[in-house]
């Protein structure tokens, strides 16, 4: 088993026009130069589900999933080993399309690593404490750094500015994230793999 982890950066904002895109290439521009990780952008713009309406909990129906569109998010978010969110701020919380995915999937994110890029009000970061308490009711590990974009590198890219440039001064912030998210991914990737290899064995005696 390779114990290079994979992570899945998810956007959560799904608007046309929208902030997002900037964090994102920065993030995606830093993370090629790594190789103790494989990255994979995952836009909910791209993969907008129908609100949660199932008769039953995801907790309860594992991998069970209603339409196609379920199925091929479930898959990818299944195969990730932890999870880098692009996360914007309204009104002190996070967008109802990250809610309606988190709510959508159970197993799909158990005992895998999860941490944040925060934009908007206060570096979204009251969005960010939100999601914390979120995430861990569907039993994932909350990574400590975050990289909050606050009002002064907003303007400054929305003025006129080199994303990469105005961005540049966070990047000890993403380092500190990432090195986090490997220590705690890779970490799990292990601990995952040998329960599964416990539950095979089980099932083969019994």
């Amino acid at each position: 088993m390779s114990t290079t982890p994979h992570i899945v950066i998810l956007v959560a904002s799904t608007r046309a026009a929208r902030f997002a895109d900037y964090p994102l290439n920065w993030v995606v521009a830093k993370t090629a130069k790594r190789t103790d990780f494989t990255f994979e952008v995952v836009d909910l713009r791209d993969h907008q589900l129908p609100f949660y309406d199932r008769a039953g909990s995801p907790a309860m129906t594992p991998r069970e999933y209603a339409t196609e569109a379920e199925r091929v998010l479930g898959e990818k978010l299944d195969a990730a080993d932890g999870f880098l969110v692009i996360a914007n701020e309204y009104n002190h919380g996070y967008t109802a399309a990250l809610k309606n995915t988190l709510d959508s999937y159970f197993a799909e994110w158990n005992r895998k690593p999860i941490s944040f890029l925060g934009y908007g009000n206060a570096g979204g970061a009251r969005a960010i404490e939100q999601l914390r308490q979120v995430v861990d009711e569907l039993d994932m590990a909350s990574v400590r750094p975050t990289v909050n974009l606050l009002g002064n590198y907003v303007m400054g890219i929305r003025g006129g500015g080199d994303p990469d440039e105005v961005l540049e001064p966070l990047a000890p912030r993403l380092d500190a994230l990432l090195e986090d998210l490997h220590w705690w991914a890779t970490a799990l990737k292990i601990a995952r793999a040998a329960d599964k290899e416990e539950t095979d064995a089980s099932d083969e005696q019994a």
